[in-house]
């Protein structure tokens, strides 16, 4: 019915009144397509909230991670249409609609196949856990660890701190954060596998990219590729002090990386764009059908007479290896910096924090890019930003422009006086996620009375005619 809609309102223009433009905000969510939820809303106190992830149940309902300024972890559950879920959650002091646990931050949350919810948290004593909730946001207790958690502990003096969490198809969780080491004062990548049902922990697994003390490594997200394998990726600190893009491959047993990965088993990025060398990556993907790996974050780039902090992209071949398209017989590397604006400017911030793959169009899936950016008009200030692309072939990462005609699009929330009779806005994209082939995408909003979780829901894509007859994926 999907295809025979699209070709009705291919063949008469009224069509366009009833549905969103692709990449609009959707207006049957929220207002306007956007939800804002204050922290006096959740019942835990604090005076500002903040969306860390988003994961979606199968009934379209969309469960929200966060923390606020109290250091309770936070879970929010919205309708279909972005209203609060009132049937959820309701527990340890959280009004009905939220769900959560004091002295912690939730940074991850995926949702299993039966729609149980599994979370990741730091606590300030630098021991993480994962926690499960049933489907309507009780801790899962006498199905999960014990009483509903797994702490993933570091030896004494040390921290461990997590980010990330995917869950296999036999229920398994892989874990992605950094292990502070206190006797070489080294920060390395740390994966963490725990078992369906939270009781075994299997031994942490850090790596270091150098060697010797006050090594800096960071893993911030991870994924899983078409033969099991785990890519982990993050940012190093090379010679110099200079910071650079970095991934490791880990093998099933877990013992080693892939040494056929990269150099050694692992690979780094440096832009190069002429500002201090410092490249942090936040986001991976792969694309399954060819194993290739995207790389996402911010790099410091010349503009002008100064710098900017560029978003960037990096994407890597099912070796680990820089990826190369060719012109004239010369090749290039596949490394592309941009703005959401689309015009760079000295001081300007933008930044990558999720990376989606668009798999409805089959043969040529896209990439979807998901962070914050400057964007110039009223009012002025940080905004969502969403970027989408076609992949590198004969040229580097391209603007798919029937996103919002320019391949780009911009979302802010709350307008604050500035107080010279301007008008700001401060809005972050951290995570996003499908919804029946509509984006959402989640971080937070800096309204009059604090920071505030902020959600929105952009229109379908539909990308059918990009290949003919091709059956979508979702």
């Amino acid at each position: 019915m999907r295809y025979q809609l699209h070709v009705l309102c291919s063949l008469f223009a009224v069509c366009a009144i009833a549905q969103a433009a692709d990449g609009d905000p959707d207006p049957g969510f929220g207002s306007g397509g956007k939800v804002q939820l204050s922290a006096a809303t959740s019942g835990a106190g604090g005076s500002n909230l903040v969306a860390s992830d988003v994961a979606v149940q199968s009934n379209g309902k969309i469960i929200v991670a966060g923390y606020n300024d109290n250091n309770d972890c936070v879970l929010a559950r919205l309708n279909v249409n972005g209203s609060l879920d009132t049937s959820f959650g309701g527990t340890n002091n959280f009004l009905p609609g939220f769900a959560g646990y004091g002295d912690c931050s939730f940074t991850g949350v995926a949702v299993r196949a039966d729609d149980r919810i599994v979370t990741v948290a730091n606590q300030p004593d630098g021991v993480a856990f994962v926690a499960q909730f049933t489907a309507n946001g009780l801790p899962d207790y006498g199905n999960f660890g014990s009483n509903a958690a797994t702490l993933i502990s570091p030896a004494s003096g040390d921290s461990t701190n997590v980010s990330r969490l995917v869950i296999e198809s036999n229920g398994t969780i892989d874990i992605a954060g950094f292990y502070h080491l206190q006797s070489a004062n080294n920060n390395e990548f740390l994966f963490v596998q725990i078992s369906a049902d939270g009781k075994t922990v299997q031994p942490l697994f850090r790596y270091e990219f150098g060697s010797g003390n006050n090594q800096d490594d960071h893993a911030l997200d991870l994924a899983i590729d078409g033969q099991g394998r785990y890519v982990v990726a993050g940012y190093h600190r090379g010679a110099g002090g200079n910071y650079d893009f970095a991934a490791i491959r880990i093998l099933h047993n877990l013992y080693d990386v892939d040494q056929t990965f990269g150099s050694g088993g692992q690979t780094t990025v440096a832009f190069d764009l002429g500002g201090d060398n410092g490249d942090f990556c936040n986001a991976v993907a792969i694309f399954q059908s060819s194993g290739y790996m995207v790389l996402g974050g911010h790099s410091t780039a010349s503009v002008g007479t100064g710098t900017y902090q560029a978003a960037s992209l990096a994407m890597l071949d099912n070796n680990g290896n820089l990826f190369s398209y060719y012109s004239g017989g010369i090749g290039y590397p596949a490394k592309f910096p941009y703005a959401y604006n689309l015009n760079p400017n000295v001081g300007q911030s933008n930044d990558i924090t999720k990376l989606i793959i668009d798999n409805y169009n089959t043969k040529y899936p896209q990439l979807l890019a998901i962070g914050s950016g400057l964007q110039y008009g009223t009012p002025v200030g940080e905004m969502f930003g969403v970027a989408r692309f076609g992949l590198p072939a004969y040229s580097n990462f391209t603007f798919d422009t029937t996103l919002n005609g320019k391949g780009v699009e911009g979302v802010y929330f709350a307008e604050r006086p500035t107080g010279f009779g301007t008008l700001m806005t401060t809005n972050y994209g951290l995570s996003g996620a499908f919804a029946n082939g509509k984006l959402i995408v989640a971080g937070y909003t800096q309204g009059s009375g604090g920071n505030q979780m902020a959600i929105i829901r952009l229109a379908a894509f539909d990308g059918i005619f990009k290949n003919g007859f091709d059956t979508p994926s979702y």
